[in-house]
């Protein structure tokens, strides 16, 4: 069994932000020659996205943001449930966890087309933080059937220091549900206009303030997987997730940190699912492939 513990979906109520809004940075328009040109080069932002991080090639990625937006826009706007579940029976992936990410991909949305499916897509509940009433809505959210909860730092303008944040942590330790997995958005992504407070600093105080929950570290970091590893080595509530990490990373960050506390996940469709899996494997052995894919998800998810 291999469950991939990061992915998304569209359902009928979901969009992404406006490239011109306050998310983005500053993306002129694509002409239509250049959406097909994101088409044709898939391959390669992948490439250059899970490959290489220097500063220049930073810089160049983040001078193809009209591509890289047309392209996630793209992949979002085609990966329905049926089109994951296609992806992973071509790829061996026995579950997947599936993502909300309020308001932009509703949770209601999210649990009627997993509840379809139950046992092969896990819904991982979202809330709005921007609404007026963020409180109350976070403590329905605790009452509907999620097996996890997702913030987009990036997307619902919500840095790991933003003292809502820590008002619907605080709700979730409180509660009855305070084992649900927290997976958090982290990396800094050229294409997002990037936080007031770098995610690297704010993360240990939120370990350390909420010891009694459990995080996971989206993509590892991504950019700064050694951020990511130091808060995990120091703080045992944090897991890693590995998509958008190459085969070596993975390695590295399973040498320093073992086995028990790392997750296979692709962030399909933006990422996928067939070359995270590939990454993953190169990675590691048989013993901890198992663990890495399989029963740490398990326990994680209570199943």
């Amino acid at each position: 069994m291999i469950i991939d513990f990061h992915c998304h979906i569209t359902t009928p109520g979901s969009h992404l932000p406006s490239s011109e809004g306050e998310y983005y940075r500053v993306l002129p328009q694509m002409a239509a020659a250049g959406r097909l040109l994101g088409h044709w080069t898939q391959e390669a932002i992948d490439t250059i996205a899970e490959q290489i991080r220097t500063p220049e090639a930073l810089r160049t990625y983040r001078r193809l943001g009209p591509l890289i937006y047309t392209e996630m826009s793209r992949r979002m706007s085609e990966a329905d449930a049926p089109s994951l579940l296609a992806e992973m029976s071509e790829t061996g992936i026995s579950q997947a966890v599936v993502v909300a990410m309020d308001p932009f991909v509703p949770t209601g949305e999210v649990l009627e087309a997993c509840l379809h499916l139950p046992g092969l897509l896990i819904p991982f509940g979202s809330n709005d933080p921007n609404r007026d009433d963020y409180e109350a809505n976070f403590a329905k959210l605790l009452t509907r059937p999620i097996r996890g909860i997702k913030f987009h730092s990036d997307l619902q303008r919500l840095p790991l220091d933003s003292p809502r944040l820590f008002v619907m942590l605080k709700i979730l330790a409180g509660s009855d549900v305070s084992h649900l997995p927290i997976y958090l958005h982290t990396g800094s992504f050229p294409i997002y206009r990037p936080q007031n407070s770098p995610w690297q600093a704010a993360l240990p105080r939120l370990l350390s303030t909420f010891p009694t929950l459990t995080f996971v570290c989206g993509h590892s970091g991504w950019d700064a997987p050694q951020a990511a590893l130091r808060a995990a080595r120091t703080y045992p509530n944090l897991y890693l997730e590995t998509s958008w990490q190459p085969a070596r990373m993975i390695r590295r960050l399973c040498d320093k940190l073992g086995p028990e506390r790392l997750l296979f996940g692709s962030d399909f469709p933006l990422f996928s699912q067939r070359r995270a899996l590939r990454n993953t494997r190169a990675a590691l052995t048989d013993a901890e492939f198992t663990l890495v894919t399989s029963e740490n998800a398990r326990r994680l998810l209570r199943f």
